[in-house]
């Protein structure tokens, strides 16, 4: 029921997101399409935190500024591999990953100043595997996966770096049973 509920508000915002972009597009020039990369931890949580070690994530964005608006789409994909963790000193190491396509909503935050801070959120389609060693206890390796419709929610700032617009972002994805809380900088280009 409630991946229903997700799913009907994504496609509600989908219908939605044209008509205000055309209207918007009447009022200014359209934005380009810009592209960045992205890599930083990926802090397990709840539950999942319990059989997997703290993991290593990268990604790939490209986001579109709807024109004359603070409001932003973003489509996202993104690699997660979480590190080995001897599950309660059993002798069992658990380890996973995850792969992810997400669509996002933001909205930037106007500022005076050359930091511009943003939040986002939005749904994503999340492909998870946990691998279990039992090998040290006497077992065989086992391993489990999943397809789920996830949900993500977060906030960052942009900044210069250089020549190029960087970002530093913090964001909480859960998705089934796996839940983890990825910040990573980003590179424009």
């Amino acid at each position: 029921m409630m991946k229903r509920a997700m799913l009907g508000a994504a496609l509600v915002a989908v219908a939605l997101i044209p008509s205000v972009s055309h209207a918007q597009r009447r009022s200014s020039a359209a934005q380009p399409l810009k592209f960045s990369l992205g890599a930083g931890v990926a802090m397990p949580m709840s539950d999942w935190g319990d059989v997997v070690g703290t993991g290593f994530s990268v990604n790939g964005t490209g986001t579109k500024k709807l024109a004359g608006s603070p409001v932003f789409l973003r489509g996202e994909a993104a690699v997660t591999i979480f590190g080995s963790k001897d599950i309660q000193g059993s002798g069992i190491k658990g380890s996973g990953n995850q792969f992810a396509g997400m669509f996002d909503v933001g909205y930037s935050f106007v500022t005076s100043t050359t930091v511009k801070p943003y939040v986002l959120g939005g749904l994503g389609l999340h492909h998870s595997t946990m691998k279990v060693d039992m090998t040290s206890a006497g077992g065989n390796k086992a391993s489990d996966s999943n397809d789920d419709l996830g949900v993500n929610v977060g906030g960052g700032m942009r900044f210069r770096m250089g020549s190029r617009n960087a970002a530093l972002e913090a964001r909480y994805i859960s998705a089934g049973d796996v839940k983890h809380l990825p910040i990573g900088l980003s590179i424009e280009f």
